[in-house]
């Protein structure tokens, strides 16, 4: 449980750790129990039918198996979020109104938020050089703001998070030092408090997501604890700053799907319409947060089995923000469960395109072609993505479980199942092991 909530904070702050949801959540989305698509639910504002369990989510792709139809109602879908240049189409003076109004409910100067909202828009554009031009600004223009090292630290966690990895954790630890440090000594000067806190909040959470990835559960727990004390504390302080609420809305809805489904949690009452709405809400009203929100929401369509919505709150952000190789996965995944598997090809592709190196697109290329029926181009992407040395242990082993699937379907038994093996071996994957044991089955009986 307390993943869950470390994962609402960390998606609170940005889309990068959004991203990460799932994963945090079970410390790898690959440990995810078998799900497929549940039905449409009454009274969530829209017709959609439910794809058949062939295009759905694979089983390391969700959380849960079927969640239960929401009974209560929700509202219709935000309208679209408004970044970028359609944000200019409400301006109040200089700013747009969001950063206007966002400075009066933080009590902080308007160019104060209006760079650190660069600063996080840079971060969204997968522009790392602008978003540390616009984060350094703050700190010089206003000497002892404790946001220059936050922006570097997200930008490192971003880079493994687009690959899952690890690779750039001596970089990352080293700018959440300085950020934890500059923003508690923030905290000491008066002034900002609201947003000093809830900062720092969201830093710890970031962190808390990043030693869980490690492995380091005591540290993960810790921090965890100090990042809900610095959110709720920024909440008290500025109710009306809806950024804060994001994480709530994500906590109440992924508590409610965990409990729900998992043996030996403990039962809470079903609130995930109550989290979706906060989401929602945060796509239109959030200052910082509104393509967080968006992306925040688009796990949580996939959870609920429904792909229409997915597809367009991915689809929206891919516009907004084309650079932006987390989402694009996630809407390549998308695409890929609704059978658009030309579309889900050029969207992965595309991502290549953006970042030669990137090694986790290679993965979903390979599972994209077992559906494409292209079977020597997946065995080619998942050699490729197994030659990298930083991908983990289970993520190697979904690769190699695939992989083996493949030459299974080609009816080349001996490498089907010295490749089983191999994924049994490197992650004890429970599926490896009982193809391994259909492979001896058949061989038995054709003796």
């Amino acid at each position: 449980m307390m993943a869950i909530r470390l994962t609402g904070l960390c998606c609170a702050l940005s889309v990068l750790c959004v991203a990460y949801a799932q994963d945090a959540s079970t410390v790898s989305g690959e440990d995810a129990v078998s799900t497929q698509p549940t039905s449409p639910t009454e009274g969530l504002g829209e017709s959609e039918t439910t794809e058949q369990s062939s295009q759905g989510p694979d089983a390391e792709d969700t959380i849960t198996s079927q969640p239960p139809p929401i009974e209560e109602s929700l509202p219709e879908e935000s309208p679209i979020v408004q970044t970028g240049d359609e944000f200019e189409e409400e301006m109040d003076g200089r700013y747009p109104r969001r950063i206007t109004t966002g400075a009066a409910i933080l009590n902080m100067e308007v160019e104060f938020v209006w760079h650190c909202w660069l600063g996080m828009e840079g971060l969204y554009k997968r522009d790392y050089a602008a978003s540390k031009r616009a984060f350094n600004h703050v700190d010089q223009r206003w000497r002892g703001s404790g946001v220059g090292p936050v922006g570097q630290m997200l930008a490192w966690q971003a880079l493994m998070l687009e690959n899952f990895d690890l690779r750039y954790s001596d970089q990352y630890e080293l700018t959440f030092k300085r950020a934890r440090q500059g923003l508690e000594q923030a905290l000491v000067m008066p002034g900002n408090e609201v947003w000093e806190t809830f900062l720092l909040g969201a830093v710890l959470g970031v962190d808390a997501i990043h030693s869980l990835r490690k492995g380091e559960l005591i540290t993960a727990i810790n921090r965890g604890l100090e990042a809900m004390k610095y959110v709720n504390r920024a909440s008290e302080l500025a109710p009306d700053f809806v950024d804060a609420q994001l994480g709530d809305g994500l906590w109440f809805y992924w508590r409610s799907v965990i409990a729900l489904n998992t043996p030996g949690i403990p039962a809470f009452s079903d609130q995930r319409a109550k989290g979706i709405t906060l989401m929602q809400y945060a796509q239109t009203h959030a200052v910082f947060l509104q393509p967080a929100a968006y992306h925040a929401l688009t796990y949580t369509w996939i959870e609920e089995g429904r792909m229409n919505r997915a597809l367009a709150a991915s689809s929206l952000l891919a516009r907004q923000y084309p650079n932006q190789i987390i989402n694009l996965m996630v809407l390549g995944r998308v695409q890929m469960y609704k059978r658009m598997l030309d579309e889900a090809e050029a969207t992965y592709l595309s991502v290549l395109d953006i970042d030669p190196g990137n090694m986790r697109v290679h993965y979903y290329l390979q599972r994209l072609y077992i559906r494409k029926r292209a079977l020597s181009k997946s065995i080619e992407h998942a050699d490729t993505y197994l030659s990298f040395d930083d991908i983990s242990a289970t993520h190697r082993g979904y690769s190699l479980y695939y992989k083996g699937t493949v030459f299974h379907q080609l009816q080349d038994l001996p490498a089907a199942e010295k490749v089983y093996a191999e994924a049994w071996e490197v992650s004890r994957l429970e599926r490896a092991k009982d193809k391994l044991e259909e492979i001896e089955a058949q061989r038995n009986d054709s003796q």
